[in-house]
């Protein structure tokens, strides 16, 4: 518990005791008794009970009198001068009685009417054996007129307190008549003239006073980012996730210096570090992409509908529990006093809360916390009350499935609210456990946790050698909970507390010396590190002074007991290997749990580590994983430190970021640049994208043959085309006037682009002309000048042909030294050839526009030639290949550049290679990389050696890089580092050789791929391509030969 005083309200008389002396009564004579009053009013709201058989009269008392009529009981008359009598109280007796026996109050039967409840238990008689006497005779005993308490086998009622509940006014002990009621009719024998007439009125029942509610927290209200308990106040802050992987050691210091300069600044303070984890919302995720597709695929016979691939998906995020982290940093900087918790209590009867005055300290000192958290390093933000909502949920159930909704409202909390955030959570624990039992009352769910404390740790070289140390444990498969209470020392306070450590070394070597005994060595090495500390603290700058004194817990929860601590084994021999830290498991399990509520205590003074504050900075629980967006597809999880869900969206980048659309893919052979191509490209079409791939190789036409996409998708195999498919002046559409603004300023940038789309044209003829002529004509200076003639003579023109081109040639003999004939003769020898007829002549409009989901051009059975050999040792077919590729790459972007602008348009061009050598290639691959933006076009360009893009100088626009497998080739995966803005030369290299690596036992055929990627935001992550949750995807996408497809 918090501390505070959690026992049951306790009955004021539920341990009666027994009567006091007449001494002690007689000096509070004057005083009230409370309970008599209440007791009283209790039996006189009850009815009457029938007259009871009286006792045998006592030695020394007098036979009782005639009762008075039963009708005036419950009435309250004027009575005769004899009533008083009736009433008046016996004179105390000086002696005891002369009888043998103690004496007792003579008690009726039936004094309490029937049915009345028995409340209250006997009174225990160890303490005053021996009752007080009966006064003597003269003093009647009723027979039933008043009630009278019970005998003593009933059950003797005591009051609770030692003054006057048994003694009257003078000392004098009062009747056991209680009912404050005056008879009418009394015996004028029995009436003692000399006492006082008793005028005993009864009290009010006191109002019910409203119960405080039960808290079982010592928080009391959350205003905003602050939590009140009745001592502290703690302003609350949430912690952005921060880049760590693949990040340059020189941009991590700059971090963990930034950090540790802001911890220096909330010196003298108390923070606490709270990392957890958000269950991931599938569902949430779902309605996301769903909204941002306008028109997703029609079904079609057979195949996956759009609301049962978006199922699909969900399932299989629920499947691998996906976690997200959440970092939260709480700093207590007040002290609250009675005259705070005062205020606000009184403002909370008039439903204010804590005083506007504390509330203004508060909101100052908490714009001081603004400005030193919110730069560069921690990048804080105020934490809201949902936040610290779902934040005190998390801590109270740690490891559940919390609810989607914890409450319908986002205002403040106040001590009766704070209740329902532990309501439904029961604990069962022991001293001596080794776990804490928590169940949901609500849902039945139980969790066993258990949690472990960081010990003894070495010293840490981060981030040379090292991990963040509060982030090494997101390598587990499960989530787990942080919270860190620390200390902020400043220089001057550390500085006491390191002087005042060595001056106990001191004093243990001189007592070692006193004794002439040899000092152990670790007190001389204790001795020289703090003479060394001191040195740093006193003449190094502020953040090398400020110390950080704390406690750090780590909270490992399973379904069952048995998991529970087998995880936590786990844990701490993982710590244990990797990072040289020492792990405990402690007793007082459910205290230690405690400590991750907000305004808990700390459980003990235990385990605390003393540390610099750099090497506190450099924990770094926030520190993520996170890569790609939150409104893409499901493409795969990370494969790093941690593991979190891949979702990409090809056009975020265009639509949110404004940047290129252009993604690059790298790698080996067999790395799985081509099925990952086909499955984005089939996830696009599926939310009406329009795609078009280029797969020379052919696998990917596999696609159109799924059932959902073969109504609407179609192969275009080049090697089967028709006459003109591939013709090179129809490969470039003309600008359209309607995609220009109507004004001047439009107009001219009509009239750029449509001169710069003639200009590619006359490019384009050269290189494919070139391309087809042998490579001895091809180098020769006069066949370029010839070509280029040709060319200029040639309308630029969407309906134009190679066979003008030929004929300019022809006409060109006259004029020039007849090698223009000789070109010409050689362009309509090739054209001989049935490849070569796609070039010539022109292709119809429906090959070349289409409205098709998705495309997919081959060029099945062609064999593509080697780039290393040189062209003259290549084959006819080997040289058809080369101008096929450059114009095939044409045709897939034309279908993006001939349609609508604002559409989305995806394009897949693999062998991406092959253009880098032609101007006319370079001039594509640029365009391609600066239009993309404007024309909504995500383009998909994979390439075995990313040296070939670079030499492009388009890596600038490069919003997204995937790069596979590359171990065989060092100086390509420096390259393929390049690509990702990754640091080379410190070990990468080896990264981009482990991806996807099998061991040399295993026979079996590795199913899924690895790739490291970067995002737009430039996040680099280890990721594992995963598209398992589309059914038949993978087997439709399996390019490995010698598989049996099903």
């Amino acid at each position: 518990m918090s501390g505070e005083d959690r026992r049951q309200p306790v009955a004021k008389f539920s341990a009666p005791r027994p009567p006091a002396p007449v001494r002690d009564r007689e000096r509070h004579r004057d005083e009230e008794d409370d309970d008599t009053t209440a007791l009283a009013d209790a039996i006189f709201r009850s009815e009457p009970a029938p007259a009871p058989a009286p006792h045998p009269p006592t030695a020394n008392a007098q036979p009782p009198a005639s009762p008075p009529p039963t009708s005036h009981i419950l009435g309250v008359q004027q009575g005769t001068p004899q009533d008083a009598a009736r009433h008046a109280m016996p004179p105390a007796s000086p002696t005891p009685p002369s009888t043998g026996g103690p004496q007792s109050y003579p008690q009726n039967q039936a004094s309490y009417p029937q049915g009345y409840p028995q409340r209250y238990p006997q009174a225990p008689t160890s303490g005053n054996p021996q009752s007080y006497p009966q006064q003597a005779p003269g003093y009647p005993q009723g027979t039933g007129s008043y009630p009278q308490a019970g005998n003593q086998q009933r059950g003797s009622v005591s009051t609770g307190h030692r003054n006057d509940a048994q003694t009257g006014r003078n000392g004098k002990v009062p009747s056991q008549d209680l009912v404050p009621i005056r008879q009418a009719n009394t015996d004028a024998a029995t009436l003692d003239k000399g006492d006082a007439k008793p005028t005993r009125v009864p009290k009010p029942a006191k109002k019910e006073k409203e119960r405080q509610p039960l808290r079982e927290l010592s928080l009391t209200e959350i205003a905003g980012h602050a939590t009140f308990t009745p001592a502290s106040v703690t302003a609350w802050y949430v912690l952005p996730g921060v880049r760590w992987s693949f990040r340059p050691d020189l941009e991590r210091e700059a971090l963990i210096t930034a950090i540790s300069e802001q911890f220096a600044g909330l010196a003298g303070m108390r923070i606490h570090m709270r990392r957890t984890t958000k269950p991931f919302a599938a569902d949430d995720w779902a309605r996301n992409v769903d909204r941002y597709t306008a028109k997703p695929l029609r079904t079609a016979p057979g195949g996956t509908s759009w609301a049962e691939h978006l199922v699909a998906a969900q399932r299989h995020l629920h499947s691998l529990s996906h976690a997200e982290g959440q970092t939260f940093l709480g700093i207590t900087f007040a002290r609250r006093s009675t005259f705070d918790n005062l205020g606000e209590k009184v403002g909370r009867v008039f439903g204010r809360g804590t005083k506007l005055s504390e509330r203004e300290r508060i909101e100052k000192r908490s714009q001081q916390f603004d400005e030193v958290l919110g730069s560069f390093g921690v990048r804080a933000r105020r934490a809201t009350t949902a936040d610290l909502e779902w934040l005190v949920f998390r801590s109270v159930a740690l490891g559940m499935e919390p609810p989607r909704l914890l409450s319908g409202s986002a205002s403040d909390w106040d001590t009766g609210d704070v209740l329902a955030l532990t309501e439904s959570i029961e604990r069962y624990r022991s001293p001596y456990g080794s776990t804490v039992k928590l169940v949901n009352r609500l849902t039945g769910e139980e969790k066993h946790t258990a949690v472990l404390t960081v010990g003894r740790m070495e010293e840490l070289e981060i981030p040379q050698r090292h991990e963040p140390w509060l982030h090494f444990h997101e390598r587990c498969p499960w989530p787990l909970e942080i919270s860190s209470r620390v200390d902020i020392l400043g220089p001057g306070e550390a500085f006491r507390d390191l002087d005042h450590r060595l001056r106990l070394i001191r004093s243990q070597q001189r007592d070692y010396d006193e004794h002439a005994m040899d000092a152990p060595p670790e007190l001389q090495r204790l001795a020289e590190r703090a003479l060394g500390v001191g040195d740093e603290m006193t003449t190094g700058l502020p953040i090398d002074a400020a110390r950080a004194h704390g406690w750090h817990r780590i909270a490992v929860t399973a379904d069952t007991k048995e998991e529970c601590l087998e995880r936590a084994r786990t844990l701490m021999n993982m710590y244990q290997r990797d990072m040289r830290i020492s792990l405990q498991h402690p007793k007082n399990q459910d205290w230690l749990a405690r400590e991750f509520i907000p305004g808990e205590p700390v459980a003990g003074t235990g385990y605390i580590r003393r540390m610099p504050v750099k090497l506190f900075a450099a924990a770094l629980p926030q520190a993520a994983s996170t890569v790609g967006d939150q409104r893409g597809d499901l493409i795969g999880r990370t494969a790093g430190t941690s593991r979190r869900p891949v979702f990409l969206d090809l056009h975020f980048a265009t639509e949110v970021r404004e940047k290129s659309g252009l993604s690059v893919f790298v790698a080996e052979p067999g790395g799985g640049k081509s099925t990952l191509m086909g499955a984005l490209g089939y996830l696009a079409a599926k939310r009406g994208v329009q795609v078009t791939l280029l797969d020379p190789s052919g696998p990917l036409a596999r696609l159109c043959d799924m059932p959902e996409l073969a109504p609407h998708s179609r192969v275009l195999n080049l090697t089967g085309s028709e006459y003109g498919t591939l013709a090179p002046y129809a490969l470039i559409p003309s600008p359209r006037r309607e995609h220009y603004a109507d004004s001047p300023d439009g107009q001219r940038e009509y009239d750029i682009a449509v001169s710069n789309a003639r200009s590619e044209r006359r490019m384009l003829v050269q290189d494919i002309c070139a391309m087809l002529l042998p490579p001895q004509i091809q180098r020769e200076a006069s066949t370029a000048r010839l070509l280029r003639h040709a060319a200029r003579h040639v309308p630029a023109e969407e309906d134009s042909a190679l066979e003008d081109i030929v004929e300019s040639l022809q006409d060109a003999e006259d004029h020039v030294t007849g090698d223009g004939a000789e070109l010409a003769a050689l362009l309509l020898d090739t054209a001989e050839m049935p490849l070569a007829k796609l070039f010539f002549g022109n292709a119809d409009k429906g090959v070349l526009e289409d409205d098709t989901a998705l495309t997919v051009i081959t060029m099945s059975g062609l064999r593509l030639p080697d780039l290393a050999i040189e062209r003259e040792y290549w084959s006819a077919e080997e040289a058809l290949a080369l101008p096929m590729l450059h114009t095939a790459h044409r045709l897939a972007v034309r279908r993006a550049y001939g349609g609508d602008m604002n559409r989305r348009k995806l394009v897949g061009l693999d062998e991406a290679h092959f253009m880098e050598g032609w101007k006319s290639g370079r001039s594509f691959l640029v365009r391609l990389a600066r239009d993309s933006r404007k024309w909504n076009l995500a383009a998909l360009v994979a390439s075995q050696n990313p040296k070939d893009i670079l030499s492009l100088d388009v890596q600038n626009l490069v919003s997204t890089v995937f790069v596979g497998r590359i171990a065989e080739d060092r100086d390509v995966a420096e390259e393929a580092l390049k690509m990702l803005r990754v640091p080379t030369g410190v070990g990468y290299e080896n990264v981009l050789a482990s991806l996807s690596e099998v061991a040399a036992e295993d026979t079996e055929r590795l199913r899924y791929r690895e790739f490291v990627m970067r995002d737009v935001d430039g996040r680099v992550q280890r990721i594992r391509a995963d598209f398992s949750y589309v059914r038949g995807l993978l087997d439709y996408l399996n390019t490995t030969p010698g598989e049996e497809k099903r």
